[in-house]
Parts: C-alpha cells; structure tokens; sequence
C-alpha cells in the first residue's frame, strides 16, 4: 500500500478563527459531523483507492451539529476502507469537543478521534458488539458512539467515532504506546515523556523482551517473565473474548500502552478494530504470511490443522507467538484457563440481552433514515433495516449458545 500526504495547499480559513471554541452540546446531540471542502476534493476523497492521506485547501471546515471546530489535521486511515468511496479518518483538533456517549456514558472531552466506515461489515454492529463486551470485562477503555458523517451536506452513512488510543494513553499516565504488527514488529508507537523520562529505546526494548522470553524460558519461570512485562491477566481476558467472538483478525488489532509499576515497565492493552468477528476460523487459515516465526514455520492450510495442533484448547487464533506460546507451555495455558473460567463464570445470557438491546436503542435513528442506510451502496455489502433487525437476533442468539457450551466446557475440564 503506497502511503503519501496530499499537501495541496496549508491555507488555515482565517475567517472560522474567532469561531473556534469549545462546543457545548446537550445530550443526544452531537450526531453528524460534517466536512466542507471544494467539489473537487470531495470527488477526489470518494475515488481515491488504497492511498492514506491528509486533507488539506483553502477554505475547507469540519463541523460538529453546525458548529465549525477548530481542525488540525484530517486524513483518510485504515487499510479496509481505503478501498471504498465511504472512507475511515483520524481526526486531530486544536480545541476539545464534548461529546455525549450514545450508550448513556458521560460526556467526553475529545481532540482526537476516529471516524470508522465500517465498510467491512454490512449491518454496522460488530465493533459495538465487541466493544460492548470487552468494556465489561474492563479491558476496553476508550470513548465511543454512532455518529452521522456529511461531506458538503451529502450524508456519508453510519459511522463509529472511537477515542484516539493515542491520545488515551496519555490521559492515563503513559508515555509510550505501540501497535502491535506481524513477526513481535512495532507498526507504529507514539512516545511522549512527561514524568519519568525513560528512553524511547527502552520501551521499545522491554516489549521485545516478551518476545525474547518465548523462547528462552518455559513454565513457570516463563509465566514470571511475560507477567512481570505485560497485565497477562489482562491479555489472557482479552484472548477469551476473542474465542467467545470468533475474532477472526488478530495480531495487528491491538495495542500495548507502557506503565510503570515498581520502577519497571508493564504494558496494558487496549483491543482494536472488532469488524472481523464470528468468524468460522481465525485469520491464520490458508495464508503463508503473518504467522509468527518464533517457533518455526508455520502454516495452516485450514481451521483443523490448528485444531490437531492445540486440541480442545479454547484458543481461537495462534496467529501471533505469543498466543502460540500460551496455547503450548502447560503452565501459561492452565493460567489462561483459569482466567477464563472465573470471567465466563460472571458472565450470564442476559447480558447479551442488554447489550443488543442498547446497540438497537443507539442504531435506530440511523436505521430509520433511508438515505443514510442507502450509503451502504458503496460498502462491500448493502445492508437493509430487515437485514439488521436479522442479524441483531442471529448474534444474539449465536453469543448466547456459545456461551453455554464454553460454560459447560469449563465444567467438564474441572471435574
């Protein structure tokens, strides 16, 4: 994918200055945001193919409900969307907005922030889903809601706004967060010292060694090493979930925020982009890169070649090392395991049943507009209110039964 910056030309509207503020907005608003850039522009964004790049001309706006923001930047992102007219962006503001959570959350103070075209996923709800029930299980930290998105007044369809886990990490006392890519690699890390001043390279040095350990150590004194450099309670919640959701898109989706706990760096996650979900097997399946090389090479040429290798392990993907690792050493996998049977223990059906109800009071509104429905024109699949109100029921019902056999999986592995 050829990435470049589209400078055409850094001309601020000086006339939207004095307008710039703070905008203050009641509940329940706050739903459509709105991009004004010339004609030209606007057909260059939607015909634009597989390129990221940054938005900028003279006299050009982003509003929230009417009110021009105090823009930044504004580019074009992810690697599904950029094949799409409805394209995803990053957001970057001078000046904080207040925006209401569409799931009764508090107000939240945003200056960055995505707009996610979910292109991928023909009724809109699998990040929510995913979201929904990773911030239950408190592993899932960010800002998010539906939101309506315009260019020149044109409605561009339904849109997730997620918080920046760029700007999050921050907030929370970090001073460095990565994202995780293919082979243990660093696709992108954000590095801002502001207490402790510890280098860059030494962040970068002590998410490797978690990596490193794979194979040097094993057991216990493996489980030691990795808790000691990354929250594997947490990790090991994070790969539940996943099993539970048949999250089919792995390595890359996840990012790694630094901490610092008794003079030592731990790493927190934070999950990213839930559009791949109940799948019927992981991303592995059937390609012959990714897959991470620490324990030789490996290939999988369907979902069954990984089932001879881990058995009834109940461990979706082994995509990346370290799930490998876990999914292997004894030790780290009754650790998994008992980690996973105390969440799913407090998990019950009906959860799932607030859930999908919340995702239906947050989705109707947009539903209901049949030229925003309509933009699904451009996605990979078009999508109707029937076929949502359809698929709403089968995942319900999906999460529901696979909730049941992992509960009674559990019981049996403990007996």
């Amino acid at each position: 994918m050829t990435h470049f910056r589209l400078i055409i030309l850094t001309i601020v509207l000086m006339g939207l200055s004095s307008c710039y503020k703070e905008v203050e907005l009641p509940i329940n608003i706050g739903e459509v945001f709105e991009l004004s850039v010339t004609p030209e522009m606007q057909e260059f964004i939607y015909n634009s193919r597989d390129t990221s790049y940054t938005i900028e001309e003279p006299g050009m706006a982003f509003l929230l409900d009417d009110q021009p923001l105090a823009l930044d930047e504004i580019r074009t992102r992810g690697k599904s969307a950029l094949r799409f007219q409805r394209k995803s962006f990053t957001v970057i503001l001078n000046e904080p907005i207040s925006i209401s959570g569409g799931n009764g959350s508090e107000r939240k103070l945003l200056t960055r922030f995505k707009l996610i075209a979910m292109a991928m996923d023909y009724t809109y709800i699998e990040n929510r889903i995913g979201f929904g029930i990773l911030e239950k299980q408190e592993i899932m930290p960010l800002f998010y809601r539906y939101v309506e998105l315009k260019i020149n007044g044109a409605t561009q369809g339904i849109y997730l706004l997620v918080e920046d886990p760029e700007k999050y990490y921050m907030e929370c006392g970090s001073e460095f967060i990565l994202r995780r890519g293919y082979y243990n690699s660093i696709v992108d890390a954000e590095y801002a010292p502001s207490f402790h001043f510890i280098p860059r390279e030494s962040y970068e040095t002590r998410f490797r060694e978690i990596y490193a350990n794979l194979t040097l150590l094993q057991g216990e004194a493996l489980y030691d090493a990795l808790n000691q450099r990354l929250d594997l309670e947490q990790y090991f919640r994070k790969m539940g979930i996943d099993y539970l959701l048949q999250n089919g898109d792995y390595t890359d989706e996840i990012y790694f925020y630094a901490l610092i706990r008794q003079d030592q760096i731990r790493f927190s996650i934070i999950p990213w982009d839930y559009d791949d979900l109940f799948r019927n097997y992981p991303h592995e399946v059937g390609i012959t890169w990714g897959t991470g090389k620490l324990f030789g090479d490996r290939y999988y040429g369907s979902h069954q070649d990984i089932l001879d290798e881990i058995g009834e392990k109940m461990i979706f993907s082994i995509e990346d090392d370290l799930d490998y690792a876990i999914a292997m050493d004894p030790f780290l996998y009754t650790r998994y395991e008992s980690c996973l049977a105390g969440m799913v223990e407090k998990m019950n059906p009906e959860d799932f049943d607030d859930l999908f109800a919340q995702v239906k009071k947050e989705l109707t509104p947009f539903y209901t507009d049949e030229e925003m429905v309509s933009q699904s024109q451009y996605d990979q699949h078009e999508t109707t209110i029937e076929l949502w109100e359809r698929n709403m029921e089968e995942k319900k019902a999906f999460l529901k039964e696979r909730l049941g056999n992992m509960k009674e999986e559990l019981r049996k592995i403990q007996q």
